[in-house]
C-alpha cells in the first residue's frame, strides 16, 4: 500500500502534508509506494522495542509507519498488482449501495428500505444475478461484470424518485464504470491509446464520484484504481493479466492443511507444505504452473441482436422450481437488508459531520 493516510486529521497532520490523504482526489501527484527497506526498519523498530511502543515512539512520525503483519515476501512496490477481480467485486457492490444512499437522502429510511428490496428483485429477474451465500452473501465476480454491463436496468429503478440531476449523474458513473471494467480485467496487452484513456477514465470517475455524492469516502480500492492502477498499466501493458484468482485457490488449499505443518514460522510452514505436496506427487506440473487467462479469439462472433439464440432471454431452459425461487428471493431480501443498513449508516455518519461543522 501507499503512504496516503485514510483521512485528514489533527494526529497525522504531519503526514497528511507530506503523502495526501485518500480524500485528496483532486491533486495531481502520485502518492509514494511503501518500500522494501522501510518495511524491514519496521518490522525491526517493533522487535527491538523494550517496553509497550518505546522504540516506535522514538521515531519521527514521518518514519512511525508500523506494521503489524508483515507480508511473508518483500516485493518491490511498482510490481504489487492492483488486484482486478477484488476492485470489481468491491466498486460494484459501492454503487448499488449508492443508489439506495440516494434514495435516503431524497426520501428517508423507510422508502430506502422499501427500494432496496425492489433493487434486489430488479437484479434477480432482470439482470439476472443473485448474491452468492458461499461468498459472504455478496455478488461474484462475473456477476459484477454483468451487473456494470446491464446497469441501465439499474438506472432505471431510480427514475421518478430523486431528481433528474443526481440520476444523470448515477447514470454517468456507471458509462465511466463500463469502461473501466472492460480494460481492467481484460486478459490481454491495452493499446498506449486505450491506457491514457483508463488513467482519464479512472480520473474522471472518482472525482465525479466525490463531486455529486460528498457523503461517500474514497476506499482503498477507489484510491488504488485513481492512482495506482494507471501506473502499473502504463508500466506493464496489463491489469487482467495479473489477476490473483489461482493464487487466491492455492492460499485456501495452504488454510485448508496448514494446520498439520505447523512450524516456528509462516514461511517455514508454507516450506513444509510444499516439501510434502512433492513428495505425495501431487504438486505436478498442472497444478503448480499458472495458465495465464486468454482472451477471446479475434473476430469471434458475440450475442448483439435482440433475437439471437444465444442470449439468456432467448433460452428455453429448465424452469425454477418454487423452492429455488423462494430461496433466491430470500438471499436477496438479505443482501438488500445489508447494504441499506450499510448506506443508511453512512448517510446518517455524513449528517452528524455536517450538523458539527466538519469538512
Amino acid at each position: 500500500m501507499c503512504y496516503a493516510t485514510k483521512a485528514p486529521s489533527l494526529t497525522h497532520s504531519g503526514l497528511d502534508s507530506l503523502f495526501g490523504t485518500l480524500q485528496d482526489v483532486e491533486a495531481s501527484s502520485t502518492t509514494p509506494l511503501r518500500t522494501s527497506s522501510h518495511l524491514e526498519q519496521m518490522v525491526l523498530a517493533n522487535a527491538l522495542h523494550v517496553g509497550p511502543g518505546e522504540q516506535m515512539a522514538n521515531l519521527p512520525q514521518a518514519g512511525h509507519r508500523s506494521i503489524e503483519r508483515p507480508p511473508l515476501l518483500c516485493i518491490y512496490s511498482l510490481q504489487i498488482v492492483p488486484i482486478p477481480l477484488h476492485s470489481t467485486m468491491g466498486i460494484t457492490p459501492r454503487l448499488l449501495r449508492l443508489a439506495v444512499e440516494l434514495i435516503v437522502s431524497c426520501r428517508g429510511r423507510a422508502a430506502g428500505l422499501a427500494y432496496a428490496y425492489g433493487l434486489a428483485e430488479t437484479l434477480r429477474c432482470v439482470v439476472r444475478v443473485r448474491p452468492a451465500p458461499y461468498h459472504g452473501g455478496v455478488f461474484i465476480g462475473r456477476d459484477c461484470h454483468t451487473i456494470a454491463e446491464s446497469s441501465d436496468a439499474v438506472c432505471r429503478t431510480l427514475l421518478g424518485l430523486v431528481p433528474e440531476k443526481d440520476h444523470a449523474a448515477y447514470r454517468r458513473l456507471w458509462v465511466l464504470w463500463r469502461k473501466l471494467v472492460r480494460t481492467m480485467n481484460r486478459a490481454a496487452e491495452v493499446e498506449v491509446g486505450e491506457a491514457k484513456d483508463f488513467r482519464s477514465t479512472a480520473h474522471l470517475f472518482v472525482r465525479h464520484l466525490k463531486h455529486n455524492f460528498p457523503w461517500v469516502s474514497i476506499s482503498p480500492k477507489l484510491h488504488i484504481l485513481l492512482r495506482h492502477a494507471p501506473d502499473f498499466l502504463d508500466r506493464f501493458g496489463s491489469i487482467g493479466l495479473y489477476g490473483e484468482q489461482e493464487i487466491e485457490a492455492w492460499h485456501g488449499y495452504y488454510n485448508q492443511n496448514s494446520a498439520k505443518y505447523a512450524a516456528g514460522t509462516e514461511v517455514d510452514a508454507c516450506a513444509n507444505l510444499l516439501r510434502a505436496m512433492a513428495i505425495a506427487r501431487e504438486a505436478s506440473d498442472s497444478n503448480l504452473v499458472t495458465a495465464l487467462r486468454r482472451p477471446a479469439e479475434v473476430g469471434a462472433r458475440r450475442a448483439r441482436k435482440n433475437g439471437d439464440g444465444r442470449l439468456r432471454v432467448n433460452k428455453g431452459g429448465v424452469g425454477e422450481c418454487q423452492a429455488a425461487r423462494q430461496k433466491a428471493i430470500q438471499e436477496g431480501r438479505q443482501w438488500a437488508q445489508s447494504i441499506f443498513r450499510a448506506g443508511d449508516r453512512t448517510f446518517a455518519t455524513f449528517l452528524t459531520r455536517l450538523a458539527s461543522g466538519e469538512d
